[in-house]
């Protein structure tokens, strides 16, 4: 059973006639041609996700980092030693490209644009580093009129009112390019699918199609990516069961998806399109969903980009009702990480099972959290650590893009959890406090390179992750998830410390603390951690490179770490 994520609030080209032009002018525009074409066809080999602009209007290129400078007035590096823990770093063997496609978040039509575009809003996308966003929504995003005219379907599964989404308090499609613009963002829509189950096909593909000429034409915005529908397999989606309708399946699905993708493509051929996958194969519901993603795959037939799945790792609800909250364990939260390599195999099964020559596709990880519904870890330390665990498992295990779910939703008062990064309606802070999990990004965004390297771990609560930058320095994600603090014992291969490092600790009394530190400052008494970050003094310290570098990390924390 799936909670409810989305929380509801009450031409032609012109002519030109060159006869009597000077020969080495024609010559000149032919050159032009050449070299615009044979930039588009070197752009157009990459892979979805590989490319990352500089800016929305720029050709995308292969993404780099620069290093923060080494800072000589920060605080000194001062924590308690602990057990070692052997960590290899081997920094000539690299994994993956790292860009910001690896760090996404996911926003919504129901935020309401004055709080989206709120100064406060802006900066603090800015110093967690965010610059992929998914819009409008999840399940929300099969009702979803971007013009407002709902050409009729005016009541969503949950019987809320489908005209209140484009009201004008509402955040709307030009409201959510001004974000992209004041922060420097790139954009993935998820276009209505379900358009065309309550409507038809036809309309849904002139929905989805008319969006991007608005966003990529009229607007001047690129919006590169696009998924058709959200999590369409599960009774939970609109359009998955309907009256008068066969059950939705995956090759149901795949075939409306050409349609779409057609009409799409026709708008702007340069774009992206995602489609909706599940990650088990089997018959029954919460199995396989009528093996949804078998059945798809074949229907595809060239026409999508790349794959999509989404992880909720924990379902904390007993199964018979869906709503008697069940407190997992740190121990059992912890434990699920392995689903998300697990998963990405699962999928890359089916493919070389269903349709082999789709192994090169990416695979687009959209939604996540560390559990489905607002319990309470979603508020606590520990997810600030877990949220850390899966950006950098993500990158590891082959994920092209991953996205949290999301930037603001709501405190339930029945759960005592929220799954997004902001608070709102927490009677216990004030509104847009940053949760424990913003602060996973924060680090990744300062102490994460551009290349992610190869790293080892002696202990299985000691999860490390390893990166190079442009200019050789390293940059590392620690998480301990120990009550009891550790020491680093690095060796490292095809790196040479020059003896310096900076870094930033995210970390609380306890893992299911609802207060966390940042770099030793506190957040609200209520919960939450503190902000602006950026004033906040980071550490430092000074080592003999000829030795083995001993460092000790903080207990139930996660650190980024620059080492020059």
């Amino acid at each position: 059973m799936r909670l409810k994520k989305d929380i509801i609030k009450t031409a032609k080209s012109p002519i030109f006639h060159l006869k009597g032009f000077p020969v080495r002018f024609l010559l000149l525009i032919a050159l032009l041609s050449l070299s615009t074409s044979f930039a588009e066809a070197q752009t157009a080999r990459f892979k979805p996700f590989e490319l990352y602009p500089a800016t929305n209007d720029a050709a995308p290129t292969l993404y780099t980092k620069a290093a923060l400078p080494f800072k000589t007035d920060g605080v000194a590096w001062r924590f308690p030693y602990g057990p070692k823990v052997d960590i290899k770093i081997d920094a000539t063997q690299v994994l993956r490209n790292v860009n910001p496609y690896d760090f996404g978040n996911n926003a919504a039509w129901y935020a309401s644009k004055d709080w989206f575009l709120d100064p406060d809003r802006i900066e603090k996308v800015k110093e967690a580093g965010i610059k992929f966003w998914r819009w409008p929504g999840g399940s929300s995003s099969d009702d979803y009129f971007w013009d407002g005219n709902n050409q009729g379907h005016t009541t969503t599964k949950d019987n809320q009112d489908v005209p209140h989404m484009t009201q004008s308090w509402a955040v709307l499609t030009d409201d959510f390019i001004k974000f992209c613009k004041l922060t420097g963002s790139e954009a993935i829509f998820t276009a209505n699918y379900a358009a065309s189950r309550y409507g038809s096909v036809e309309e849904a593909a002139d929905l989805a199609a008319r969006w991007v000429k608005h966003c990529n034409v009229d607007m001047g915005f690129k919006v590169r990516y696009w998924e058709i529908g959200n999590e369409l397999y599960g009774p939970w989606e609109q359009g998955n069961t309907m009256d008068g309708k066969p059950q939705l399946t995956g090759g149901y699905y795949g075939k409306d998806f050409r349609t779409i993708a057609d009409a799409m493509k026709a708008a702007d051929p340069d774009i992206y399109l995602g489609a909706v996958c599940y990650e088990k194969d089997g018959e029954g519901e919460w199995v396989g969903h009528h093996r949804w993603t078998a059945t798809l795959l074949p229907e595809l037939q060239g026409k999508a980009d790349y794959l999509i799945l989404h992880q909720y790792f924990d379902f904390p609800f007993d199964t018979a009702t869906g709503k008697i909250y069940q407190n997992p364990t740190n121990d059992t939260l912890f434990g699920d990480l392995h689903e998300l390599a697990d998963d990405h195999g699962t999928l890359e099964k089916m493919v070389d099972e269903n349709a082999p020559q789709y192994r090169d596709l990416p695979v687009a990880l959209t939604e996540f959290n560390i559990m489905n519904g607002n319990g309470k870890p979603t508020i606590e330390l520990i997810n600030g650590l877990y949220t850390a665990e899966v950006l950098g498992a993500a990158i590891k295990a082959g994920y092209a893009a991953a996205d949290y779910w999301d930037w603001k939703n709501n405190y339930d008062k029945d759960y005592g959890g929220d799954m997004a990064m902001l608070s709102f309606n927490d009677p216990a802070v004030p509104d847009n406090t940053c949760r424990p999990s913003y602060y996973s990004y924060a680090l990744y965004y300062r102490a994460f390179g551009d290349k992610m390297i190869a790293c080892d771990s002696s202990e299985a609560t000691v999860k490390v992750y390893a990166s190079r930058f442009s200019g050789g320095e390293l940059g590392l994600v620690i998480i301990n998830e120990n009550n009891e603090a550790r020491t680093m014992n690095f060796n490292f291969t095809g790196f040479a410390p020059k003896g310096q490092l900076m870094g930033w600790v995210l970390t609380g009394k306890d893992l299911n603390a609802v207060q966390c530190t940042w770099n030793g400052t506190a957040g609200p008494t209520g919960g939450g951690g503190p902000f602006p970050l950026d004033t906040i003094p980071n550490y430092r310290a000074k080592f003999n490179p000829s030795k083995p570098l001993l460092l000790p990390i903080a207990a139930r924390s996660a650190t980024g770490i620059i080492i020059y």
